[in-house]
């Protein structure tokens, strides 16, 4: 993947926007832009999301 995509996906009953870091086989490596506490204590806005539950924008 060569430059930043802009990507939504729905994580624990919440909806949240990103964008892909790194791409793998069947998962997304995306920094999240709109981060829940969750998020941003234990992952540091940055979580591994399956293809699957994740829409292009």
């Amino acid at each position: 993947m060569e430059q930043a995509s802009n990507i939504i996906f729905k994580w624990q009953n919440e909806q949240f926007y990103g964008w892909v870091e790194k791409e793998y086989r069947n998962s997304f490596l995306i920094n999240v832009t709109n981060p829940n506490k969750e998020l941003i204590t234990k992952y540091a806005k940055r979580i591994i999301i399956s293809k699957k539950v994740c829409e292009w924008l």
